[in-house]
């Protein structure tokens, strides 16, 4: 059997088992298994597979095949070009939240020493991924916050790789309520789908379920962070939330009874979607 027939067998088994994604979950794993690019992998995939080597895939390919996502397999995940290690007690992160840092590196453009906070931290991606797009200059500090002490641990061990000397400080806790105030700038991916998006997707049954659910609607932390929000955030800063699309009008409403001074916009992801609400912009008050 050839590297290329094992992965095509895999690609039939996992697509069999429901995967989204079967082709390239089979690759990606060989590939994983054999240290090897993917322009090795196209190279050299016409080559015989030893036994012992197709033994070891297809034990990760069960594991696939149980729905454990293929980024706690091989223990990595690319975010923004940087390889973030994950695990167990952290989300893994998407393709779709680079657009949320990539829109506040653009708002920090031409600003100097901000203070940003990543609220719901995770893996740390999104504060990681903000000291290296924002210009340089534009950060003082960055705080990365998370209630689950699991998933500081990944964040922390993928700052000491990918960021070592930059100003993070990740802080135990839920939503802003570690933070005196004020801060320029608020990314959070927060946890927005309902139980029924969840028990109806196995692949996410392997993540924790508190970085997925947030009450019936999904938007019971949005809700509590958007409430607080103006107790924190300075008068000239701005924020960006990602969530479900069927929510950006919601989400836009309550931003605007919350911050009824400032530019509330929708943001779509890569497929067109709305992805994120912002809020920018805001109304100095009275008197100031």
């Amino acid at each position: 059997m050839t590297i290329h027939d094992a992965v095509r067998s895999a690609t039939l088994r996992l697509e069999a088992a429901g995967s989204d994604t079967p082709a390239l979950d089979a690759e990606v794993l060989m590939r994983h298994l054999l240290g090897w690019s993917r322009t090795d992998y196209l190279l050299n995939r016409h080559q015989p597979l030893a036994d012992d080597t197709l033994a070891a895939f297809d034990a990760l390919i069960e594991r696939r095949r149980q729905r454990e996502p293929v980024a706690y397999i091989v223990g990595s995940k690319e975010f923004l070009g940087l390889p973030f290690q994950v695990g167990p007690g952290a989300l893994t992160p998407r393709p779709e939240t680079e657009l949320l840092v990539e829109w506040a590196a653009k708002w920090l453009a031409g600003k100097r020493d901000k203070a940003a906070v990543d609220v719901g931290t995770g893996s740390g991606a999104i504060a990681i991924g903000l000291t290296h797009l924002a210009p340089a200059g534009s950060l003082r500090s960055v705080i990365a916050v998370d209630p689950s002490e699991a998933a500081l641990n990944w964040a922390r061990k993928n700052a000491a790789a990918l960021a070592p000397d930059t100003p993070i400080t990740f802080v135990q806790g839920s939503l802003l309520d570690q933070l005196p105030g004020p801060v320029d700038l608020v990314l959070a991916n927060l946890p927005y789908l309902t139980p029924e998006q969840t028990d109806s997707n196995p692949d996410l049954a392997a993540e924790p379920r508190t970085a997925l659910v947030s009450g019936a609607d999904g938007l019971d932390l949005i809700r509590e962070l958007l409430a607080d929000l103006p107790r924190v955030l300075a008068t000239d800063g701005a924020a960006i939330l990602e969530l479900d699309p069927s929510q950006a009008e919601t989400v836009a409403g309550l931003a605007r009874s919350f911050f009824p001074g400032a530019t509330v916009g929708i943001q779509p992801d890569l497929s067109g979607r709305a992805r994120f609400v912002t809020i920018d912009h805001l109304r100095s008050p009275p008197g100031s």
